[in-house]
């Protein structure tokens, strides 16, 4: 019997303990697709204004490489570096650090009972530097590696091609995906410059693909930044299938797209 994936809204979460259920939970669903081997992906959850942590003496710090003045003061909850999704359920009182950003932006800081975040923590930060502009008082972040995106992200199909292809391919795209998706072509890992680029694309998309690494979903909940990863992973899972089984790629014919679309008021 497959367990339910508990979700909240993160506005709506009286504790940290209900934000660390809700990322434990999501991490175990991520496992259990098969979307996280040994330490693969990272969560991260922007708590909403006035929550405060408990950094204790000593605390570490991740300086960050230029100023994040719009997440000035705020504070987070991320998976640890090395964490397992699979273990994150038992593991949730360790392997999920918060995080203090510091009163002019220039650094994060955490208490030194626990590991560092995740080694992905400079995209983490630039990303959610984007929630108060969208008038977002909380957000998150699921980063996986869900197999059908890697192999397809892999191939040597420029960007913008693979984009309407995976747009074509789910309607669901279409429908809840209103910003669409993105590509970036493969860039070592844990770089705030990767960060950076991946921000910027999270300006005009709900989901952004790292070529040959991994899908990002960033919304104002937990449960639709994860939907936004399983709806993208989806949609590569059916282009995979349809080049397997007919030769090449088929989806939805333009007039299809473009009824979608109409339905929805897009233009």
């Amino acid at each position: 019997m497959e367990s339910e994936v508990a979700f909240q809204h993160i506005a709506s979460m009286n504790n940290l303990d209900d934000v660390r259920n809700s990322i434990a939970e999501t991490a175990w669903h991520l496992a259990h697709m098969g979307w996280s081997e040994a330490n693969a992906g990272n969560i991260s959850v922007l708590l909403p204004r006035g929550t405060e942590i408990e950094l204790g003496p000593n605390p570490k710090a991740y300086h960050l490489s230029e100023p994040v003045r719009s997440l000035a003061g705020r504070t987070l909850l991320i998976t640890a570096t090395g964490s397992r999704f699979r273990r994150m359920r038992t593991d949730r009182e360790t392997q999920i650090v918060p995080l203090a950003i510091t009163e002019f932006g220039t650094a994060a800081l955490w208490p030194s009972s626990y590991p560092g975040p995740t080694s992905e923590i400079g995209t983490h930060i630039q990303v959610h530097s984007l929630s108060p502009d969208l008038g977002w008082d909380s957000s998150a972040i699921v980063h996986t590696h869900s197999t059908g995106m890697l192999a397809l992200s892999s191939s040597d199909i420029p960007g913008e091609m693979l984009g309407e292809a995976v747009e074509r391919a789910h309607p669901e795209i279409t429908t809840l995906m209103r910003k669409g998706l993105s590509f970036i072509d493969f860039t070592p890992p844990g770089t705030w410059e990767l960060g950076r680029v991946t921000m910027e694309e999270f300006r005009h998309s709900n989901a952004v693909i790292w070529r040959k690494h991994g899908i990002l979903g960033y919304a104002e909940d937990i449960e639709m930044a994860c939907d936004y990863v399983e709806m993208t992973e989806k949609a590569a899972q059916i282009l995979l299938l349809e080049k397997s089984a007919f030769g090449g790629f088929q989806g939805l014919k333009d007039r299809e797209l473009d009824s979608l679309k109409e339905e929805q008021g897009q233009d």
